[in-house]
């Protein structure tokens, strides 16, 4: 029983001691066994020894038991062998632990930190001393919801891995974002011990993958910008869309619009959001002479950020107590049409080169469309317009039709069309003569022009009819809009040019509305033109719908 107690005290050591022990008292006492056994043997009386065979086999039963012993022997130093490689693994394993780059917390099965590792401290700012024991909520930011946690929790409780992302506080405040996996760790039972966090700081790449949302978003916005400006058919909606991206972008307190009038060679204002004149604007001067502006004259980008500090451009009537205001040219085709004014409260809202460009990208594009208007306005005297009335010819009414109707899909808006039929015009022609006739359409053209300006696009359909495009417009209201143009007309005196005798005529007018009747141009085409016929079927000289 010697052995026996003596490994239990074995196994009680550290690996050093162990080590020792085995080589020394171990080995000692097993000679020491052996001699005394050999003595035994050999000192045996002959008058006292049994038979040679009952020697025999006692000497043989204390060899086995020697032999027994020799072999636990080499079996505890196997194990003792494999207990010093194992301290060996867990020292490199501290080591591994303790140099990582990654953030490593030990909590038990309470949440309770047990250990964090250098890089925590590193990261956080926390030592161990001012975390150890306490719950790794410490690090959750105030005004971060808890759902995430609670997830985590109910995950890692049930003994699964759980990997996600957290916004955390150091501490001295500044938030960070890391990427955590923690696993349980279970005893021999399988029951829950302890709990490891290995968590990597990615607040780099979170900042760079925002970076690069925000740009795709702001790229998405001027797409969606410059299809916009490419498909208005008017200044005023131009900036109205203009208006409403900067406001968005940059929160001006105020936006204005300032147009170059080159026939009179002044200053006009076709849009301030909120409500303002051109004279509480803009001074005096430089609306009697743009050149007075040195923007407008240069043609370059004006900032002021702080009008307490730096005196106001010398044309700025406008009053502002703080703050400041850039002002932007409307340039393109080498022409200068007009300038952007931006106002707002706080300094320095227009410093930053990204800011600039965005700036600068908005308003170029509006100024494209701008220089795009002009050049379709010169362009109705050729194949774009009718050149009798002076507007919209029938084959570019189609195409204006087009992407009005495609627009329309876009912006999940209606839009209604509307076909214009003189009364018994061939009548009139055949009274008073084609002169006459042609005099009297190009009249009915500025009636149409005149009263449909605000809501419709004008084009010649036919020799004796006219089509008009409303986009954003819902069939009930124009209806009423049709029945107003249709007694307008009714009640005015026409001139005949020669004799100043005053033509009267009447008109019948099909509408129809996309996408209520509607789902296609070809469609649309159809209905306007069926609710005409119906109008001219029930007597002429009104409206109607199908």
């Amino acid at each position: 029983m010697a052995n026996i107690s003596l490994i239990n005290k074995l196994r009680q050591l550290q690996p050093e001691v162990y080590k020792s022990k085995l080589n020394t008292e171990l080995i000692d006492e097993l000679k020491t066994l052996q001699s005394h056994l050999t003595g035994e043997i050999d000192h045996i009386p002959s008058e006292t020894q049994q038979s040679k065979i009952e020697q025999e086999r006692l000497l043989d039963g204390l060899k086995a038991h020697l032999i027994q012993m020799e072999l636990q022997n080499r079996q505890l130093q196997a194990e003792i062998g494999e207990n010093v490689r194992a301290q060996g693994d867990l020292n490199k394993l501290w080591c591994a632990i303790e140099q990582s780059s990654s953030v490593i917390v030990i909590t038990n099965n309470w949440g309770i930190i047990e250990y964090v590792n250098p890089k925590f401290t590193q990261l956080t700012g926390y030592r161990p001393e001012e975390v150890i024991g306490k719950n790794p909520r410490i690090l959750k930011p105030d005004n971060v919801s808890s759902g995430e946690f609670r997830q985590m929790w109910e995950t890692i409780s049930l003994g699964k891995e759980w990997r996600g992302e957290f916004c955390n506080k150091k501490k001295d405040g500044e938030l960070y974002w890391e990427f955590a996996s923690i696993s349980p760790v279970k005893d021999a039972k399988g029951v829950i011990t302890h709990y490891v966090a290995v968590k990597e700081d990615i607040t780099e790449r979170k900042r760079a993958d925002e970076e690069r949302n925000n740009h795709l978003r702001e790229l998405e916005d001027i797409m969606s910008f410059s299809t916009i400006t490419n498909e208005a058919m008017q200044d005023e909606s131009l900036f109205k869309h203009l208006s409403t991206a900067l406001r968005m972008h940059f929160k001006p307190d105020m936006v204005v619009v300032a147009m170059i009038d080159r026939e009179r060679n002044m200053l006009y204002v076709p849009l301030a959001d909120p409500p303002l004149t051109v004279q509480e604007l803009i001074k005096h001067e430089a609306v009697l002479d743009p050149s007075f502006c040195a923007v407008l004259t240069k043609g370059q980008m004006h900032i002021l950020n702080d009008i307490a500090n730096e005196s106001p451009c010398r044309c700025i009537q406008y009053k502002i107590e703080k703050g400041g205001y850039v002002c932007i040219p409307l340039v393109a085709g080498g022409k200068t049409f007009g300038m952007v004014i931006l106002f707002k409260q706080n300094m320095g809202c227009w410093e930053g080169e990204k800011a600039r460009r965005l700036m600068s990208n908005y308003i170029g594009l509006t100024a494209l469309a701008i220089h795009r208007l002009e050049l379709l306005d010169i362009a109705k005297h050729t194949n774009v317009t009718d050149e009798l009335t002076a507007v919209y010819s029938n084959r570019f009414f189609n195409e204006i039709l087009s992407k009005q109707l495609s627009l329309a899909k876009r912006r999940d808006e209606s839009l209604c069309i509307l076909i214009v039929d003189l009364d018994h015009f061939k009548k009139i022609n055949d009274t008073y003569g084609a002169v006459v006739g042609d005099l009297l359409l190009q009249q009915v053209a500025r009636v149409l022009s005149d009263f449909l300006r605000e809501y419709g696009i004008i084009a010649r359909y036919g020799d004796d009819e006219f089509a008009i495009i409303m986009p954003d417009m819902f069939m009930n209201r124009a209806l009423v809009l049709a029945d107003d143009l249709r007694r307008i007309i009714e009640s005015t005196d026409f001139d005949d040019g020669t004799t100043g005798q005053a033509v009267r005529m009447t008109v019948s007018i099909g509408i129809a509305s996309f996408p209520e009747q509607a789902a296609d141009q070809e469609s649309l085409i159809k209905c306007v033109n069926k609710a005409l016929y119906r109008a001219k079927e029930d007597g002429r000289n009104r409206i109607a719908a199908i």
